[in-house]
């Protein structure tokens, strides 16, 4: 029986060789967005669906080692109110000019149409590069500045495709 155990505890070990599990936070200043428009539901007031698009610079963090350049987003909004709900897809751009591709899920307040608290949840669709067949799946808190930008703290866990 022991040995049936070693034997199995040594296939595991060997099955998860080469798989590297790293830890990644970092924080985004996202720009008012440049791009958005939204047409009201005519239910009640408030009830709108938007489109929007978002340009954000990196203020620290990086992917094991790889450095951060840029990201875009773009979003598909409900507003009800002062509460919105959506996705939207992200595109990390790394300093070496590798392209990461990310979906999400958000949600959150405003007030006068301005970002107040907001978090979502994302998970990496496409990786490029040193990301090229990896896995990775985080969340973010948002909040607002007084200059309508907004600040995202994200935290995330990538697995390493096999080399």
């Amino acid at each position: 029986m022991r040995k049936l155990w070693l034997v199995v505890c040594a296939v595991c070990l060997l099955s998860c060789a080469g798989l590297a599990q790293v830890k990644s936070t970092v924080q985004w200043k996202c720009d008012k967005a440049a791009n958005q428009h939204s047409i009201d539901v005519g239910d009640k007031a408030g009830h709108a669906y938007a489109v929007d698009q978002i340009n954000c610079t990196p203020v620290k963090g990086d992917i094991d080692g790889a450095k951060r350049k840029s990201g875009t987003g773009t979003e598909f909004i409900e507003l009800n109110g002062d509460n919105f709900t959506g996705h939207g897809e992200f595109v990390e751009t790394m300093e070496n000019g590798d392209k990461n591709f990310y979906t999400y899920q958000l949600k959150g307040t405003l007030k006068n149409g301005v970002l107040q608290t907001g978090s979502n949840t994302w998970s990496m669709r496409e990786g490029g590069g040193k990301l090229k067949g990896a896995k990775a799946s985080g969340a973010c808190k948002g909040s607002g500045n007084p200059d309508q930008s907004a600040t995202w703290d994200c935290a995330g866990e990538y697995t390493m495709a096999k080399k």
